[in-house]
């Protein structure tokens, strides 16, 4: 450690005061990242200018509030409080589900960035998982893509995205025992988690998860087809999947999309038209903050007691 560090004092470690993590946590209650890394400098200027060698991590967390109230930042300063807060206390598992190509896993990342959470899992890696113990004999569509799937379905069907559905529902029933097995050992060990990708499907993931308040289920939809369909190539450029691959294919896509979206809103899943990055975050993380608001109230609190608690 550097001797002019400013020691942050936890429960259990001590570490250096850092810039960086402060404005991610200010960038999450909504701040813009520059005008957050901008705060994080002057109360880092603040603290030096007061001769603070080490300070006690709540302590901090009490001093960040009361310069956001300051500088006029009310509502961010309470969203600041109440994610420390609840987050610190309460593992949360978030589902980002959505079509290929829709932007999951970059919105995926974007969030676990803000909200400081490390462990953000892939449904394409589970998949590869399932593989493993599931055979090909036994489940045919699990080796397929998503949107695939149906052309080893064993029975004829005849309506042609009927067929498209059914066969990526089941290309994705097994795939989701995994994601199931995943959220349940996060909850058990305390540990908050971000699952995504397009195996996510509302209709299919038990009740339980879709109705524990420490699961939060967002949908992703990209409506403008052409939009959709320059992700493909945007994507191709920066990846080795095959973009011809996935144009082929696109009508089925599309068709996936929508169905996801459908049975989104009727399971009550929040659906968020993802054009740009930074409003879908933002979108997001207000989805996610009314939710940790309905934890406290079904657990009888409220948002002021966690505040004044923090306090």
């Amino acid at each position: 450690m550097n001797s002019e560090d400013i020691i942050v004092i936890g429960k259990k470690i001590k570490m250096p005061f850092s810039k960086g993590i402060l404005a991610r946590s200010l960038t999450a209650a909504g701040l813009k990242p520059s005008i957050a890394y901008k705060l994080a400098l002057e109360i880092y200027e603040m603290l030096k200018k007061e001769n603070i060698k080490e300070i006690d991590k709540d302590e901090l967390r009490r001093r960040v509030y009361y310069f956001l109230i300051e500088k006029n930042y009310e509502e961010i300063a309470k969203r600041y409080l109440l994610w420390r807060a609840i987050l610190n206390k309460k593992p949360i598992s978030i589902l980002i589900g959505g079509a290929s190509g829709v932007g999951t896993s970059t919105i995926a990342f974007e969030l676990a960035s803000r909200l400081g959470i490390s462990s953000v899992i892939g449904t394409d890696s589970i998949r590869e998982v399932m593989r493993k113990v599931i055979s090909r004999e036994l489940v045919p569509t699990l080796y397929e893509s998503s949107y695939t799937a149906w052309k080893v379905l064993r029975e004829e069907i005849k309506d042609e995205e009927k067929k498209y559905i059914i066969g990526f529902e089941r290309h994705c029933e097994s795939v989701l025992v995994g994601v199931e097995g995943v959220i349940d050992r996060a909850l058990l060990e305390g540990q908050s988690v971000i699952i995504e990708g397009t195996h996510l499907v509302p209709s299919l993931i038990s009740n339980k998860y879709l109705e524990s308040p420490n699961v939060i289920f967002i949908t992703l939809t990209v409506s403008d087809e052409k939009l959709h369909k320059m992700r493909f190539y945007a994507r191709g450029k920066v990846s080795n999947r095959p973009t011809e691959r996935y144009l082929r294919h696109f009508k089925i896509i599309r068709i996936i999309n929508e169905y996801l979206v459908v049975t989104s809103k009727k399971k009550g899943i929040p659906v968020v038209e993802n054009i740009n990055i930074s409003k879908t975050v933002e979108e997001c993380l207000n989805i996610i903050t009314e939710k940790l608001k309905r934890i406290l109230e079904m657990e009888g609190g409220r948002v002021e007691d966690v505040l004044e608690e923090s306090l």
